[in-house]
């Protein structure tokens, strides 16, 4: 996840001091305003990335949870089926 905060970290960077050189401030506060700026990026990213993976992570985990349960259903369903035809065939016998 590194990567992701260092590339938010170096957009937020580049973007505020950009538009700070662009705005014709001062190098000084426009150097200051793109750090904090990179910090702030970073976070955004870290949550962002954060989030994304853990969404990533449970949904990986369902389509597990699926593929086994679905085997199961249909043994059982296969039983039951079993179970009333042998069960009409014991019906219609007598």
């Amino acid at each position: 996840m590194t990567p992701y905060i260092t590339q938010g970290g170096l957009i937020g960077f580049l973007l505020v001091l950009s538009l700070n050189i662009f705005n014709d401030n001062e190098i000084g506060i426009s150097i200051v305003r793109a750090c904090i700026a990179a910090v702030a990026f970073g976070y955004c990213a870290r949550w962002f990335a954060s989030s994304l993976f853990s969404e990533l992570h449970l949904s990986i985990w369902l389509q597990q949870q699926a593929a086994t349960q679905a085997p199961q259903e249909q043994a059982t369903d296969t039983e039951a089926d079993s179970e009333a035809g042998l069960s009409q065939e014991a019906e219609t016998g007598e």
